[in-house]
């Protein structure tokens, strides 16, 4: 055989989901256009690394168990080395004959070799005469052949499966010499060595500090032959030579036409063919399905990362070539980024709204509804090989689920380890949250293998429309990007098609600055989930597009009133204040009134308009339907992770001698109440994140279940200041987190209620359908305050419209259709609602408060001062950008400026509110009795200014500054 200098690739040939198979290698093959050229380059690293080792394993693909064990010096495929374990295990004794014709027994118990001479004919003597003799023998390749100790002798001699004893007698005598004694079987009698001759029985122990593994490569690298006691050679080693005349690439392309791949015996790397490595190529970086052999070499199927190649020697490799081209699809994808989950939803070729799964552990197994909700979560075990490849690899690049966890499973790492502070610090949670906020809060985390890492502010990178975009190792880490990477590569799966046409939907108070970077983040992440044999061929990649499309609730109520209008009317929902039957939303020309309350995990949305058909002038420019959002407004701090840190917060505050006694850390909520001495406990370290965590942890259930169990004590292990466990027995006020569940609820839902009253008279005498939706919408207390009538309820409705309240139709939460799992729910119904708002949909979307506010997020603040204990807004969320408004005089050249995000602050609010902000302003130039004046300009900054009278407020010689309410800073 041709000295075999294959070509191959150290490869990563996984078996399972992690590593801890023992086989490892480099990088899986390149799946760019240069395939071919990667393949050719691999030959060197296959000659090399098989010259390290004459004997691999040979394995199948996606297997560690060897089927086989490969000769590359003498060019034979053996059987697997368990063959000859197991032909030990089942023959006490077997004879090994080596390629000059002697023998030895092996005694496969005690491992020794036992041989009387490399002739037929029994040598007999005195002890120092057979030591010379056995001296000289050369069996099986092997020297130190000795007389036995009589204690090796006496077990092979008695041995009821040693061939050659008959009766107690071995080769028909009686007399055989041992070290120690001259041995008469007969009745075992012991004679001194020095007056009686024996015979010689050789022994060798060189196989006893071998491995049986070991024992077999002997055994082959010697040209040995096993035989059993009846002298019978075993056809289960007959070696096969149909590799030996193989050249290296002839080798390579065998070892994929069989299925195999190779392995070292001694050391841990595996030789596989890089055609082989293609039927993971979904399935290393997101555990797509693996791709059947069909893929790669039907004639109508193919793989796109091959288009580009030479067909002669795409035919030699006997692969198939696809023009992506051919795959794509232009119609439209919505994906709802969401704080806990994110939603997917695209619509297939004859029109249906499908949903995806993302990060699932088995594509196989039977979906289920909680699948299309994909956990807004990453988990980073391995960074530095992750970066290695993604700053270095634009389109689909290398990456290996090992590295990288996301979605369901990383959910599950955070969720099934909560104490484990290990795979805290490698968890980035609420990847929304972080995008807005990555600029004012440092986040590390540490990988699985120590590596810390500080992520960078995210910032807008924005890839140019058409062009293929380049990566660097200058390029920041974006957690944004890559999970739209893995989004992007469920949704371009090969055997679903390639979509170029992306809509995203955001919050109602999302400013303009955050949701540009989000949607850069975005297109870079879903364009560099395409094949760069598509993105070559630009007249078909520049209609690639990511957009945003819509507020979150208006998105739902989208997708909610038409599947209630298309149910039958059955009594689903409860009306207030007007008719009891059931009012079924039906599409007029006058339309159809509705209030959204999207209670999610991070913040509440109040989305309120008219669902109408289109007026004549509208259908002559194309339009059936129009979604006019007549207001937006929301509760920031209402959402469901921190209604969760609040219970958390509450309970350590609860169990303050505890966390005294063991210096227990934990945090704050944003809007959280301080108390005494909070300084000590309440923090932003590692420990108080973690703390807070694996509190979260039992408190979940609590807040998220139909009823409200919870253990009266809990024992956890929590960690101090220094970072040391404790063992902790943590007490549950459950009644008083049930309350204030119940009542930060209510607080939101009464701001709900403000807002409506704020336009409901542009809503007309029309039922108002109330749809309630996010996950949190489930919640015991929404159900108990809204759906039962309550009387808390009408007391809300009594205090907010004072005897005029309007007609509400209440819809709960859109529940699973366990019929249909792609029937909109509470959570689904955004994205779902968002296909319906796409272009080519004939719907217009009309946004009253964006327009006004050009396209910027409308003001986020009530602002003003206080008078007689009672803050007293000037300025509210929505207020007119460059608008003066008079806030008071000045008559000590200082102002006590206030704000708040908190609706509470239209009702009321007192001074010393932990939601209320108090900002002091100093102008020392300015003259008894200036007035001060302000005005907004962005979502969280205004501008102020003191002047003696409101006609200077447009000279350029008063006194102004800018503030920025989230930080707090003077900005000029």
């Amino acid at each position: 055989m041709t000295q075999h200098q294959p070509k191959q690739h150290l490869q990563s040939q996984e078996t399972n989901s992690n590593h801890s198979s023992g086989v490892c290698g480099k990088s899986s093959p390149k799946t760019a256009t240069n395939f071919i050229q990667h393949f050719n380059d691999e030959l060197a690293d296959f000659t090399e690394s098989l010259a390290t080792e004459r004997f691999w394993h040979i394995c199948p693909l996606g297997s560690n168990e060897p089927c086989g064990l490969f000769d590359t010096q003498m060019g034979l495929k053996h059987p697997p080395i368990v063959t000859y374990q197991q032909f030990f295990s089942a023959n006490a004794f077997v004879l090994v004959k080596d390629k000059h014709g002697n023998s030895a027994r092996f005694h496969t118990q005690r491992k020794l070799l036992w041989s009387w001479g490399h002739s037929s004919n029994l040598i007999k003597g005195y002890l120092d005469t057979l030591k010379i003799e056995a001296a000289k023998f050369r069996i099986l390749g092997l020297d130190k052949w000795c007389v036995p100790k009589t204690s090796d002798f006496k077990q092979f001699a008695q041995s009821n499966a040693n061939p050659d004893v008959t009766g107690k007698r071995i080769l028909k005598q009686n007399d055989w010499m041992t070290r120690e004694y001259r041995v008469g079987l007969e009745n075992w009698d012991l004679y001194p060595t020095d007056y009686y001759e024996g015979y010689l029985y050789a022994c060798n122990s060189a196989w006893q500090s071998l491995s049986f593994s070991q024992i077999a490569i002997f055994i082959i690298e010697h040209q040995c032959t096993l035989l059993t006691i009846d002298k019978q050679q075993s056809e289960l080693f007959v070696a096969d030579r149909n590799w030996q005349d193989l050249d290296h690439e002839q080798l390579l392309i065998t070892l994929n036409e069989q299925g195999v791949y190779l392995r070292g015996v001694n050391q841990d790397q595996c030789l596989t063919s890089p055609i082989s490595m293609l039927n993971g190529l979904d399935w290393r970086p997101c555990r797509l399905p693996k791709l059947e052999k069909a893929r790669l070499t039907d004639l109508n199927k193919g793989l796109w990362e091959l288009w580009d190649c030479d067909p002669e020697t795409l035919a030699k490799h006997k692969l198939v070539a696809r023009n992506p081209k051919q795959d794509v699809k232009l119609h439209n994808v919505a994906i709802d980024f969401g704080t806990s989950s994110t939603v997917v939803a695209y619509c297939d070729q004859h029109g249906a709204r499908q949903l995806l799964r993302i990060g699932v552990r088995d594509f196989y197994q039977q979906p289920e509804a909680t699948h299309y909700e994909n956990p807004t979560v990453l988990e980073i075990l391995d960074f530095e090989r992750f970066r290695a490849i993604w700053q270095r690899q634009t389109y689909r690049p290398e990456l290996d689920w090992n590295w990288l966890h996301t979605s369901h499973e990383a959910q599950e790492s955070f969720r099934n380890n909560p104490g484990d502070t290990g795979v805290l610090a490698r968890i980035l949670p609420r990847i929304k949250q972080w995008a807005m906020r990555s600029d004012k809060q440092l986040l590390r985390l540490t990988d699985y293998q120590g590596h810390e890492l500080t992520l960078a502010a995210l910032t807008e990178r924005n890839p140019v429309r058409g062009q293929a975009m380049e990566v660097s190792t200058a390029d920041p880490f974006d957690p944004v990007e890559l999970y739209a990477w893995y989004l992007g590569m469920t949704i371009n799966w090969r055997e679903r098609g390639l979509y170029l046409k992306y809509h995203l939907t955001f919050p109602t108070k999302y400013e303009r600055a955050t949701k540009d970077k989000i949607l850069a983040s975005f297109r870079r992440g879903l364009q560099r989930s395409l094949p760069s044999t598509l993105v070559s061929q630009n007249e078909i990649f520049r209609d690639f597009e990511v957009k945003e499309l819509a507020s979150e609730p208006a998105a739902y109520a989208a997708a909610a009133l038409h599947h209630l209008a298309s149910q039958d009317a059955e009594d689903t929902s409860a009306v207030l204040n007007g008719d009891s039957r059931y009012i079924k939303p039906k599409l007029t020309d006058d339309g159809v009134a509705y209030a959204v309350f999207d209670f999610g995990g991070g913040t509440t949305d109040f989305d309120f308009g008219i669902w109408r058909w289109a007026t004549d002038v509208e259908e002559d420019e194309g339009y059936e339907q129009v979604f006019e959002s007549l207001h937006s407004s929301g509760d920031n701090f209402l959402g469901g992770e921190n209604l969760l840190e609040h219970l958390v917060y509450e309970t350590f505050k609860d169990n303050l001698d505890i966390c005294r006694e063991y210096k227990l850390p934990f945090t704050r909520p944003l809007d959280g109440k301080f108390f005494s001495g909070d300084e000590v406990f309440a923090q932003q370290t590692q420990a108080a994140q973690t703390n807070s965590v694996l509190l979260g942890t039992k408190l979940r259930p609590f807040m998220e279940n139909a009823d409200s169990h919870l253990e009266s004590q809990v024992s956890i292990d929590l960690l101090n200041m220094d970072g040391q466990k404790v063992k902790s027995e943590i007490s549950f006020d459950v009644q008083k987190l049930d309350v204030l569940l119940f009542n930060r609820i209510k607080e939101g839902l009464r701001a709900f209620l403000v807002e409506l009253d704020h336009v409901v008279e542009q809503l007309g005498p029309r039922p108002i359908h109330l749809l309630l939706a996010g996950n949190g919408s489930r919640s015991r207390h929404i159900t108990a305050l809204v759906e039962n009538e309550s009387d808390e309820w009408d007391a809300l409705l009594e205090e907010v419209f004072q005897g005029r309240s309007p007609t509400l139709v209440i819809h709960p939460p859109l529940a699973v259709n366990q019929d249909n799992l792609h029937a909109p729910t509470a959570k689904t119904g955004v994205a779902l609602g968002l296909l319906r708002l796409c272009p080519g949909e004939k719907v217009k979307l009309i946004n009253k408060i964006r327009t006004e506010s050009h396209d910027e997020a409308p003001f986020r603040y009530y602002l003003g001062g206080i008078r007689r204990g009672q803050f007293t807004p000037q300025l509210a969320p929505s207020s007119d950008y460059q608008q003066w408004q008079l806030l008071g005089s000045m008559p000590q050249q200082v102002f006590k400026l206030c704000y708040s995000v908190s609706p509470k602050a239209k009702v009321g609010m007192q001074e010393g509110d932990p939601e209320l902000l108090i900002h002091r302003l100093d102008f020392p130039a300015a003259p008894s009795g200036t007035k001060l004046f302000v005005r907004a300009i962005h979502p969280c900054i205004v501008e102020l200014a003191a002047v003696s009278e409101e006609a200077l407020l447009e000279s350029d010689i008063i006194s102004r500054m800018k503030l920025d309410l989230e930080t707090g800073l003077i900005t000029s």
